[in-house]
């Protein structure tokens, strides 16, 4: 099958196979060819954005996250990824948004409420640092085969508590 035959199915499966093997570029090239045939290619967009952010070209990924974002506007992982890259290229605010509907859609995601309570931090806001930390701390414990991921939540927690004059026994709302 000559590449002007492919569907964009196909292109997205090439995309698939190239970024397995390391090769991000060609990666994207062919989600390019696959979202070019098929606009409404939401896996195609969103990997788009994965791919570039490994490269790392934030702003296209957060281009590409966007788009996936339009084509499926309740998608958590969507959310969750654009918030990413919005932190990374200084797009506070929008990272914020997007974390907080992450966890609105999901709120057992975990990697989000611990993403949203570093966010919170930078900002020094303790209480909503630590209420997220508690909730990702618990979700961990709950969730991941990875019993790092709790501990680290469990430090940080442990160091937030002493910076921000919280007692661990505090209900925070």
């Amino acid at each position: 099958m000559s590449e002007s035959e492919k569907t964009a199915e196909q292109w997205f499966q090439q995309g698939l196979t190239l970024g397995r093997a390391g090769d991000n570029h060609g990666s994207i090239a062919a989600y390019e060819k696959a979202v070019e045939l098929d606009p409404e290619h939401f896996k195609a967009y969103f990997n788009m954005g994965i791919r570039y952010g490994k490269i790392p070209q934030n702003l296209k990924a957060a281009q590409s996250f966007r788009k996936a974002l339009e084509l499926k506007p309740k998608d958590p992982m969507v959310h969750y990824s654009l918030a990413y890259v919005s932190n990374l290229i200084g797009e506070t605010d929008q990272a914020l948004s997007h974390y907080k509907e992450a966890i609105e859609i999901n709120p057992d995601f975990a990697k989000a409420h611990s993403n949203l309570a570093m966010l919170y931090y930078s900002f020094k806001q303790g209480h909503q640092t630590v209420k997220h930390l508690r909730i990702a701390k618990k979700l961990f414990e709950e969730q991941s085969n990875d019993p790092q991921l709790a501990a680290n939540a469990s430090s940080i927690l442990n160091d937030c508590y002493k910076e921000f004059g919280i007692s661990p026994d505090e209900e925070i709302q």
